[in-house]
């Protein structure tokens, strides 16, 4: 992977890259990698949400963002898989 770019603000460090761009923020301990406007994977002190390339969240491991229990949540096709825990 070729670097491309690297921009740090106020404790978020920024890389852009060749397949795409990779954020590391420092202040809040995220790791985000997006395809354009999209986010794909958010990894956080919550867990790892897994995006489709459109940006719809389908895979979560780590906290429900209900009920704080901790599991491996997959939501169907079309189906946003954290506002399918939060609706529950």
């Amino acid at each position: 992977m070729a670097i491309i770019k690297q921009v740090q603000h106020s404790g978020s460090v920024r890389t852009s890259t060749l397949s795409g761009n990779i954020e590391l923020n420092e202040a809040t301990g995220e790791l985000i990698i997006r395809n354009g406007a999209n986010v794909l994977t958010r990894i956080n002190s919550e867990g790892f949400t897994y995006s489709e390339t459109s940006g719809l969240r389908r895979i979560r491991i780590g906290l429900n963002p209900k009920d704080q229990s901790i599991g491996i949540y997959t939501s169907k096709p079309t189906i946003d898989v954290i506002d399918e825990l939060e609706s529950d």
